[in-house]
């Protein structure tokens, strides 16, 4: 749920073409086992306030496994008067959750109650003022303010249930209408690899825009969406990170908003599986996930080792987000205020741990041959450092063709972003179109850059063509250490159709910026040295890319 950032890398020579991400979320679109995915509301249909007919009646006591030796070990069944502190804590801002979402989380009465046995998370249409960044952040300032359209709720166990491996069991109704982005997820107590997603996020169950024109392939018009989504993210701290995942499919027929469902993932060390109305749909083995990231003792990057990033303790979250970098640009597109309000309701959660080996979680599981096995992804290639790169008096960034050891990448979402190399007389250059407003590219290096010495006296260039934008459409030009460690500037642009050379100076660059956290990359510790963003659609060449002094 955190950041749905789809990292697209691009061959650095000789030519600019875009690699797909294996497995990729929203590209799976198909149900494990090939039809209608059969789920199961409760026999009464009624949303029994504690799930207490599952335990009698045998079609769907699958749900519980007591008689594959899984022990309840944590629960909530929501049958208090209030929410209770002493396992839930509400995140409170405004930060839109890394997604661009369009919500503020509260702890109100009116985004989080108890009603009936269940806990209603409420999404609803409000003007709303609170912090412009996560708690969690170190630059997190309560003063530093954002106004949002929604308001909504998150709930999270963090160091009040954290748990490594396990059942962990939802039941639960959920929201429809576009813009709807109901999730419940597990991240990390313990960045121990490092920022996300390098320690790794799990999401057992996630949705977007059910009830609108499905945009899985092939889908014909008139199909409703009607699919929840299993995901692993992973990889390297943003943004060089990766996800791999599916969906399953309720079919045209049966909405997941209509009633309640029963939603799980058992996790053992080394394997995830998924799991609807206790049908097993998914597995992700390690083969298909890795972590990279800088070791504190030797300073350089190595790859983990024993099942990581998924071997550390997660805590549970469950939210309702509003529009974002998903939800907001697929199926109908954008939010439809008048669906709101929406609530996502959560009869019950349960965690279960295997007591046949509570040390690695093995011994309980429920596999079937029809699942989906996702095949993931596979580390690159750790490259060495070079201490010689980004050295004054000149470090050239793409003349032409990009300086080895560089990458060209994007952040690109929702796939608007191509980059084409081309000449102009004598000029070399790389053309970036960008057909849609969320997105960047970037060149990056992996080992990162001390570039410290450009702070006094340096400056980022490069010449600059616009080729079309569209109104009010401006070029931020970056520095990244990664999020939100962000500097940026905005470029004046030349006249359509006419090169110019742009000339940043880099301590300006540094001390400036647009984001949540301005003026914070440190330049002793650079992972991307420039970044281009447009924030809407815009066509531009760049060439002679360099820092000098």
């Amino acid at each position: 749920m955190t950041q749905r950032n789809t990292l697209r890398r691009l061959n650095a020579r000789p030519a600019f073409t875009l690699v797909a991400l294996t497995g990729a979320l929203i590209l799976a679109g198909c149900n494990a086992n090939g039809g209608n995915g059969n789920g199961q509301t409760d026999p009464d249909d009624n949303g029994d306030q504690n799930g207490d007919d599952n335990l009698t009646t045998p079609e769907v006591s699958r749900h519980h496994p007591v008689d594959k030796e899984w022990r309840l070990i944590w629960s909530d069944e929501f049958d208090g008067h209030a929410i209770d502190p002493a396992k839930w804590s509400f995140e409170q801002n405004c930060w839109g959750g890394g997604n661009d979402e369009l919500q503020c989380y509260t702890n109100r009465d009116d985004n989080a109650y108890i009603e009936d046995g269940r806990l209603i998370i409420k999404a609803q249409r409000e003007d709303f003022t609170g912090p412009a960044d996560t708690e969690d952040s170190d630059a997190y300032d309560p003063d530093n303010t954002r106004t949002q359209p929604y308001t909504s709720a998150r709930l999270r166990t963090i160091n009040k249930g954290d748990w490594r491996y396990g059942r962990f069991e939802i039941r639960a109704k959920l929201p429809q209408g576009q813009g709807t982005w109901p999730a419940v997820w597990m991240l990390p107590t313990d960045w121990v690899y490092g920022g996300w997603a390098a320690s790794g996020e799990i999401d057992i169950m996630e949705a977007v825009n059910i009830g609108t024109q499905s945009d899985a392939p092939d889908a014909e018009a008139g199909t409703p969406e009607h699919r929840v989504h299993g995901t692993l993210h992973y990889g390297r701290a943003w943004p060089n990170n990766v996800y791999s995942g599916t969906s399953y499919d309720f079919g045209p027929d049966e909405s997941p908003a209509d009633g309640f469902h029963h939603y799980a993932i058992e996790w053992q060390e080394g394997e995830v599986r998924w799991y609807v109305d206790g049908q097993h749909y998914a597995t992700h083995t390690m083969d298909g996930w890795y972590t990279q990231y800088k070791d504190d003792e030797s300073g350089e990057m190595v790859t983990g080792e024993n099942a990581a990033p998924f071997n550390q303790d997660f805590h549970l979250i469950m939210n309702l987000a509003v529009g974002g970098n998903w939800a907001g640009a697929v199926n109908d597109g954008g939010v439809d205020e008048s669906v709101f309000p929406q609530t996502f309701e959560i009869d019950y959660v349960r965690v279960y741990q295997c007591d046949v080996d509570a040390v690695t979680g093995a011994g309980c599981e429920t596999r079937s041959e029809e699942a989906t096995l996702i095949e993931g992804n596979t580390p690159p290639d750790i490259i060495e450092p070079d201490e010689d790169l980004g050295a004054a008096p000149l470090f050239t960034i793409f003349d032409g063709e990009l300086t080895a050891g560089l990458d060209w990448n994007a952040y690109d979402p929702n796939n608007v972003i191509n980059a084409t190399p081309g000449t102009d007389g004598d000029r070399q250059f790389l053309n970036i179109d960008k057909a849609g407003a969320t997105g960047n590219f970037y060149a990056s290096y992996t080992p990162r850059l001390d570039l410290s010495h450009w702070g006094d006296d340096g400056d980022l260039v490069f010449d600059l063509r616009v080729n079309s934008l569209d109104e009010d459409v401006a070029l931020l030009v970056k520095i990244d250490g990664g999020w939100p460690n962000v500097s940026d500037l905005t470029v004046t642009l030349p006249e359509v159709g006419a090169w110019a050379e742009v000339r940043l100076n880099i301590a300006d660059l540094v001390a400036s910026g647009n984001s949540i956290v301005a003026g914070s990359v440190d330049l002793a510790d650079v992972l991307n040295p420039i970044v281009f963003e447009p924030n809407g659609v815009m066509n531009f060449d760049v060439a002679n890319i360099r820092y000098e002094q």
